[in-house]
């Protein structure tokens, strides 16, 4: 039975269930338990098994404005404003207050230098992170560092799903949001557009904090000018002045008022203050209450994120395999460390633990670093054993790769000069020159 069910697997090109299911029918009558089995042991469906990288194993939660700062990258290139072919995304990770910014480029200067304004309007966080990579991150600390000495910042783990979901999920708001008003204003001018998105999206209900980003950070609702008002759009058509104004709404100084007003101290900051005689109330100025409900704001949303963490913990537990030591274990390997046409994943298992965290090894040596159990799957068989691994070798993910089914195949070689010599990577290596090299230089080696 192996052999017939190896036979039409390899016809279908390492087919799943439903495959050799349907190329099995017509010929032989194997039962579906029997072919779930086999196709466990097979190593190539095993490699290109995908596997779930959205599972959370510790939640990061801000306490308070500013302690952590996501800034991403929006790529527009394929439709330019101008000279503007990219946004940025700047998000505040407690209150979820975001700003966005039209770039020329994705050069560190350049975002640097828009991230400056925005620190020096509202205060520099204390961790910056990104998904674009801790390099990245480095270079615009960098500049930020030169364009203010007295900024200190330290970078965050980049590509960490669980605290940068946030702001790639308000990426896909913004270019819905952004597109429906380059619709409804019949207009491509989306750098314009950016400002009425970002006030849009601050003003909105946000779903974990449970209250509008702007209400998080200033403790109150936005306000549009007298739209806001109670006022009825007919009077407000009239209104053009401050006297109309104060016509309208009854404030305007009335000589017969019998309400009397006397001069006394807020109970909070000693500032002086204008209240009412018979007024029973504690007296408190307008300064702290608006104190008060900035700091009650921030604590109903900083409850509503360890909610959402709570929540994402216990959907994680669920679906996260806890391994042993000899457990053979699936693999994934980042796009960026392999070919177009090596698997998707390598087979390891667990050669030690320590503090929740695995070690890899394989035939071709230990793999560098240690593995959160949420990034890795359970193989369906004992692929290898520990009398097979290599413990002589650590390698990184990369270098196992490109032993294991031959990696990515090319170089950059970044050179100046027309890549006649061996002083040129690709030419040492009898390859030639691609895209990734240089586009514009002359290069003699393509």
């Amino acid at each position: 039975m192996y052999d017939k069910l190896k036979d039409f697997h390899t016809r279908t090109g390492h087919g799943g269930n439903v495959k050799l299911r349907l190329a099995l029918m017509n010929k032989y009558a194997i039962p579906r338990p029997a072919i779930e089995a086999f196709l466990s042991t097979c190593l190539s469906c095993n490699s290109k098994k995908p596997v779930n990288r959205k599972l959370v194993i510790k939640p990061i939660i801000s306490e308070d404005f500013n302690e952590r700062g996501q800034v991403d990258l929006v790529d527009f290139q394929s439709n330019p404003d101008g000279k503007f072919r990219w946004i940025l995304n700047y998000q505040d990770h407690s209150t979820k207050f975001l700003s966005l910014r039209p770039l020329e480029s994705k050069r560190a200067i350049e975002v640097a230098r828009n991230l400056l304004s925005l620190f020096l309007t509202f205060g520099a966080p204390k961790i910056l992170q990104s998904d674009n990579g801790r390099e990245f991150v480095n270079t615009i600390i960098t500049e930020l560092k030169t364009l203010w000495p007295d900024c200190v910042i330290v970078h965050g783990r980049p590509r960490h799903p669980q605290s940068q979901g946030s702001v790639e999920r308000s990426n896909q708001d913004i270019e819905n949001m952004l597109r429906a008003w380059m619709v409804d204003n019949n207009s491509k001018k989306w750098s314009i557009g950016l400002e009425f998105v970002q006030f849009q999206k601050n003003c909105s209900h946000h779903r974990v904090i449970n209250r509008s980003p702007y209400k998080a950070l200033f403790g109150s609702d936005p306000k549009i000018g007298l739209t806001t008002s109670k006022l009825p759009s007919e009077v407000l058509q009239k209104i053009s002045t401050e006297e109309d104004l104060l016509m309208y709404t009854g404030d305007s100084d009335d000589p017969h008022s019998t309400i009397k007003m006397i001069t006394s101290r807020c109970s909070l900051c000693g500032n002086e203050v204008i209240v009412e005689i018979n007024s029973a109330s504690a007296i408190v100025c307008n300064l702290c209450k608006n104190n008060e409900n900035i700091i009650q704001s921030r604590q109903q949303g900083l409850k509503g994120l360890q909610k959402a963490a709570e929540k994402m913990l216990k959907i994680s537990n669920l679906k996260v395999t806890l391994f042993q030591v000899e457990d053979c274990v699936i693999v994934p390997v980042p796009k960026v460390d392999r070919g177009p046409s090596d698997s998707a994943n390598i087979i390891a298992i667990v050669t030690e633990q320590k503090n929740e965290l695995n070690r890899l090894g394989t035939k071709h040596g230990i793999i560098k670093g240690w593995f959160n159990s949420s990034t890795l799957q359970p193989a369906k068989s004992n692929f290898i054993n520990m009398s097979d691994v290599n413990k002589e070798k650590e390698l990184s993910l990369r270098e196992i790769v490109a032993l294991t089914t031959g990696g990515q195949g090319f170089h950059s070689c970044n050179c100046r000069g027309k890549c006649e010599t061996k002083k040129c990577a690709c030419f040492k290596s009898s390859l030639k020159c691609n895209s990734r090299c240089h586009n514009t230089t002359p290069c003699s080696n393509k």
